[in-house]
């Protein structure tokens, strides 16, 4: 028969998979950094409509949590983490708004080229305030043209996507940056 330690590590161990705790997992008291990651998982899977992103300062030991309000996010975080420093704050799009007019402008990087516009990259915002498009040029009326076309907010920054050099080893696995 078993003992009764037995059976209560077991229960343990099932209401901890239940809620998606891993046994080890240490949320309580971790640091932001530690917690991030658990934190994200459970926003993309259950509040997809309403997250936008996460912005950590070590120093200070806290996590920002950007998301639209509308939903009860913010206790089920606070419940799940807390004994993590979280804040929260409002966001005007979620990642699944922002990752969408991403695809939109990158599939119409033709188009701006054509418009005079050098698009070379486009990625969400973290605190969901717009979406952050570089061009070649990143002239200050580009950002107005964009988001006057899209009827959504776009930042323009002056850049270039850059892609890190890389080797496949025998086993087919990239190995990391190269030097050439």
């Amino acid at each position: 028969m078993p003992s009764k330690t037995r059976i209560l590590a077991l229960v343990v161990a099932v209401v901890l998979a239940a809620t998606g705790c891993a046994v080890g997992d240490d949320v309580g008291g971790a640091r932001p950094d530690q917690a991030a990651e658990q934190v994200e998982d459970l926003l993309r899977t259950r509040y997809a409509r309403w997250y936008a992103g996460i912005i950590l300062d070590e120093p200070a030991g806290t996590m920002t949590v950007y998301r639209k309000p509308g939903s009860d996010l913010d206790v089920v975080v606070r419940n799940r983490f807390a004994n993590v420093d979280i804040r929260f704050a409002d966001a005007r799009l979620s990642e699944q708004e922002m990752l969408v007019l991403t695809e939109q402008v990158m599939a119409d990087v033709e188009y701006w080229r054509s418009e005079g516009i050098a698009v070379s990259g486009a990625g969400p915002s973290p605190d969901g305030s717009a979406v952050l498009v570089m061009t070649v040029d990143g002239a200050a009326g580009e950002a107005e043209r964009l988001s006057d076309h899209y009827r959504k907010p776009i930042v323009v920054e002056r850049g270039s996507a850059e892609f890190a050099p890389f080797s496949v080893g025998p086993d087919g696995i990239p190995s990391g940056p190269t030097s050439s």
